[in-house]
């Protein structure tokens, strides 16, 4: 049977990380009208780069592998246009044994020049508002009206709302019209990570590019600065687990770059003289989940993220792609 597009529809889609401006590109592409509501000031989310002095770090997301054949090609467009490329990392692990070298089984890439580079390639197109904290949805007559935290209202009538924004976040949203989607939203609970940016002004003599680290406090350790493209003063960056995140994510960052800058040291030998530090509140899912994104046809209301999808990059990527053919099954 030969799928005919019905009306065009005005569609919200509230988060301009990488499943929202997937899902917006292919709406775009079958020619609905999408407008973005992001509450940071630039695209990405977890895909981001912090730039300091000569310095820049990545300090979410690493890297991402593509084992999708959709998600290959659309990093082989990234690549096409210089907002990705591989990373030959050199890569180890750490445990009681000590460090140990990884040979890579996959290829691991990266945004070019920064983390943000695959996110600005997608929204080039789209319309997006920026520094807009949707805080509430109003249901009148078949569609859907925003409010914001900084703006109040906003004057346009949607058809139809899509959130693409952590669990914690979308649940508040949702809970007013959908049980449904309020519980799966309630059901995947996401765990915070601390991370330190670490700014050195000589290499540290460290044999390694990156590192998993499978005891203590950290559990992942690289070299930002030998990501390509990236600036040559020497940028680390440290991750902690989800346990200790968890334990301390009522710190505030001041009370805990000390801790962090120990454990540093503790594992590195180094101690960081100049250094950041942010947590990330939603950075993974306590539990794998693979139920995909989630549409309401009566309510026009759905959802989609990486935590619909397990943990990657890529697989934010498809579930942006999978609630837009859920869509346009639903046209």
């Amino acid at each position: 049977m030969h799928h005919v597009m019905s009306q065009p529809r005005s569609i919200a889609m509230i988060g301009a990380g990488l499943a929202g401006l997937s899902c917006a590109q292919a709406l775009t592409a079958q020619g609905h009208h999408v407008q973005i509501f992001e509450k940071s000031r630039g695209v990405g989310g977890r895909m981001s780069t912090r730039s300091f002095e000569d310095w820049a770090c990545d300090h979410g997301a690493q890297y991402f592998t593509a084992t999708d054949p959709a998600f290959k090609l659309q990093v082989e467009r990234w690549q096409s246009v210089g907002a990705a490329a591989l990373w030959d990392a050199k890569m180890t692990s750490f445990d009681a044994e000590g460090w140990q070298t990884i040979k890579p089984s996959v290829g691991r890439f990266v945004g070019t020049p920064s983390m943000t580079s695959p996110g600005k390639q997608l929204a080039k197109d789209l319309t997006i508002h920026f520094s807009t904290t949707i805080d509430q949805l109003l249901r009148e007559g078949g569609g859907w009206t925003l409010h914001s935290k900084e703006h109040g209202l906003n004057a346009s009538r949607f058809d139809t709302v899509l959130l693409a924004i952590p669990s914690k976040q979308a649940e508040v949203l949702v809970q007013p019209h959908s049980q449904v989607l309020y519980q799966y939203c309630q059901d995947a609970v996401m765990l915070p990570n601390w991370t330190l940016m670490v700014y050195a002004k000589a290499p540290l003599p460290l044999d390694f590019d990156a590192a998993f680290i499978n005891q203590g406090m950290y559990s992942w350790l690289a070299r930002s600065s030998s990501k390509p493209m990236r600036p040559q003063a020497e940028a680390w960056v440290a991750q902690a687990t989800s346990e200790w995140s968890s334990a301390h994510e009522h710190l505030t960052k001041d009370e805990a770059a000390p801790l962090l800058v120990d454990g540093f040291e503790a594992l590195t030998g180094y101690r960081p003289e100049l250094f950041q530090n942010h947590l990330w509140r939603f950075a993974r899912l306590a539990q794998p989940n693979d139920t995909g994104p989630q549409f309401d046809p009566t309510l026009q209301l759905g959802l989609c993220g990486d935590w619909t999808t397990g943990q990657k990059v890529e697989g934010a990527w498809l579930s942006g792609q999978e609630l837009a053919r859920i869509l346009f099954i639903h046209a």
